[in-house]
This record gives structure tokens, sequence and C-alpha cells, in this order.
């Protein structure tokens, strides 16, 4: 898989900030799936131990196909971790902007009756 076919897949699981939090289920999913191809990789060296070059470079292929994919999981965590720093960024925004709001609420009313009073 290249990478932008790898960051559509990305893109489709986890459309929205919220939705990562679906991280979890999909990285359980993909160590059962590792478990599998792990699995795999076994019987399949075992089936061709008479042919050594062979298995090694299935073994070498499973072994990248490993690392891959537990990369793309390091990836995912990495822009989970993005997601969350921005959320909490934004919510401070918006608590400093409810801040000013407030502020300036106040500051109308109190001209407001400092005018009806003159």
């Amino acid at each position: 898989m290249d990478k932008s076919s790898a960051l559509e897949y990305i893109n489709q699981m986890f459309p929205t900030e919220a939705s990562l939090s679906g991280v979890e289920p999909l990285m359980q999913k993909i160590q059962g799936e590792i478990r599998r191809v792990d699995a795999s990789i076994l019987s399949a060296v075992r089936q061709q131990s008479n042919s050594g070059t062979k298995a090694k470079e299935d073994l070498a292929d499973a072994t990248r196909a490993v690392e891959e994919l537990s990369h793309k999981i390091q990836e995912i965590k990495s822009k989970a971790e993005q997601s969350e720093a921005m959320v909490q960024e934004i919510c401070r925004d918006i608590k400093k902007l409810d801040f000013a709001k407030k502020n300036i609420t106040t500051t109308i009313t109190a001209l407001h009756r400092l005018t009806m009073l003159g």
C-alpha cells in the first residue's frame, strides 16, 4: 500500500476528530490481524522448511509487512495526539473569547445604565 492510499484509508476510517475515539478498537483489530499474519507466517515457514531460501524470503517479506503495519499504527497514534492537542487549544481559545464576551456585555450594560442616569 502506498502512502496516498494509506492516508485515504486513515481519512475514511477517521473522518473527524471525534471519530478518533475509534483508534483503540482499530488497533485491537490490527493486532488481531498481526497475530493471524504471524500464525500464517509460522505455518508457511513450516511448510517450506525444505526450501530454506524461499522461506527466508517469505519471512523477510512478512517481517517488513509487520514493521510497516506497526509504523502505520504509530502514525495513527501520533495523529490522534496532534488532534487532541488541537482540540485542547481550540477549547482554550473559546474560553478566552467567552470571557471577553462576558466583559464586553458587562461594559455595554454599565454604559447603557450610565446613559439612562444622565
